[in-house]
């Protein structure tokens, strides 16, 4: 497996500048291409003073266009960074615009990629137009959420894979073998009160016989929060990449999504690679 199609999703906030130039990177080590993907803000039609729906004709029609412009100049912004980043790591990059059924065709698009590019769910800087959270349930595929915030020197090069001997940890392992395998160091944190020795070894075993040396980080307690202890990890072993699987259904998934997955989807505290 190799990532040789990557999406990034792309607006005009200075985030999408650093996800255009990861995205780029990425191409670039795994000889593959980026296809930039804006999302088109839909159109929120104005009320008058007093509240109410109605609006004069000209009144919406200025509306219509100002939004009209807007979306064109963050367009062309947006278009600028990918082409740049492009540029600068000599792969190829094209582009798509989506517009009304934001979500579906997202997803529709993202199942034809190897890899997705992304913003953290929750963000003080823009309102998303597609949960990545969403995505990542519905695209069959690994999400690279990048978080909002300065550009990481790299991506990759310190990985921490999140294990619990679950269905999706193994899958967001099997889908990050890229990664990985590309990695200056590798570290594994097994947090569940179900692991033993046993688990540790078979691990370390499967590491080994991909050549690859790993270090195994295990938290047994039934007291330990998950999400405390991977944050811990990640920051006292300077990972800059997180390999976790994301837990919940695709229906209602914000809601009845599981809690360290929630967390992190929002608020990660590294890239974070998911897989469901």
């Amino acid at each position: 497996m190799t990532y040789r199609d990557i999406l990034v999703e792309v607006d005009a906030d200075p985030a999408a500048q650093d996800r255009c130039n990861q995205a780029a990177r990425l191409a670039q080590a795994f000889g593959g291409h980026v296809t930039g993907v804006f999302l088109e803000p839909a159109f929120a039609m104005p009320r008058t003073a007093a509240g109410g729906a109605w609006i004069p004709p000209a009144l919406l029609t200025a509306a219509l266009e100002a939004h009209g412009a807007a979306v064109k100049r963050a367009e062309q912004q947006a278009r600028a960074w990918l082409a740049a980043a492009a540029q600068t790591a000599q792969v190829g990059c094209d582009w798509l615009r989506l517009k009304q059924d934001l979500t579906r065709r997202f997803i529709d698009c993202a199942r034809g990629a190897d890899l997705v590019v992304v913003g953290p769910g929750r963000t003080s800087q823009r309102d998303f137009q597609v949960s990545p959270t969403e995505l990542a349930f519905g695209c069959g595929g690994p999400v690279l959420v990048l978080p909002d915030a300065a550009e990481p020197a790299s991506v990759g090069r310190r990985v921490l894979v999140a294990w619990n001997g679950g269905r999706e940890a193994a899958r967001a392992l099997r889908d990050a073998w890229p990664l990985i395998s590309g990695a200056d160091r590798v570290a594994v944190a097994m947090v569940s009160p179900r692991l033993d020795r046993t688990d540790v070894s078979a691990m370390q075993q499967r590491f080994e016989r991909r050549g690859c040396k790993v270090e195994v980080f295990v938290e047994t307690s039934e007291q330990a929060s998950v999400s405390d202890t991977l944050r811990g990890q990640v920051n006292g072993w300077n990972a800059d990449l997180l390999v976790m699987g994301l837990y919940g259904r695709t229906r209602l998934a914000e809601r009845i999504l599981g809690g360290v997955s929630r967390d992190f989807m929002n608020d990660p505290p590294t890239a974070l690679l998911v897989s469901h």
